[in-house]
């Protein structure tokens, strides 16, 4: 008596095993070749950002020393510090040549500022052709000029192709 309606020959279900993860779709090896490729790009992308801007974190640094100092004569390095970091910036051609009203227009209109035009570009001058070992020690406006120097120094945009 084999009765196939019998409840006693019933078998308990078996369940698949579980699917593996290894080896993966085609479609997670694409997705994990665009990911590698967009990270690759944007780490290029990074180290040319960090090369590209290298001159304007030195300048800062030697910003950040000028006003540790404190000292008259540490001051009288800041109109060179400006200079130096703009010819790094721009073509010779275009800044070298550059003092004066010239020069304070060409900084604050290259970081979209108003500092040196105002008032900090007369104690710039001051600092870069008229202090001597004579001159009075106080600086005029001595913040001010530091001010916009570093204003200048993080905001400046450089002309394209320059670097």
């Amino acid at each position: 008596m084999n009765d196939a309606g019998n409840l006693q020959n019933l078998n308990d279900i078996v369940m698949p095993d579980a699917v593996p993860w290894w080896p993966l779709a085609p479609g997670w090896y694409v997705l994990a070749a665009v990911v590698a490729v967009v990270l690759a790009v944007l780490f290029i992308r990074w180290q040319q950002n960090r090369r590209r801007n290298r001159y304007r974190m030195q300048a800062l640094h030697e910003l950040s020393l000028i006003r540790q100092d404190g000292s008259t004569e540490a001051l009288q390095a800041l109109p060179a510090l400006l200079k130096r970091t703009a010819l790094a910036a721009w073509p010779r051609a275009e800044v070298a040549a550059l003092s004066g009203a010239a020069w304070h227009h060409f900084l604050d209109e290259s970081a979209a500022m108003d500092g040196f035009c105002s008032g900090a570009g007369a104690t710039l001058d001051w600092l870069a052709y008229t202090m001597s070992a004579e001159s009075e020690p106080a600086v005029p406006d001595r913040e001010q000029v530091l001010d916009a120097a570093e204003l200048w120094l993080k905001q400046h945009v450089s002309s394209p192709g320059s670097n």
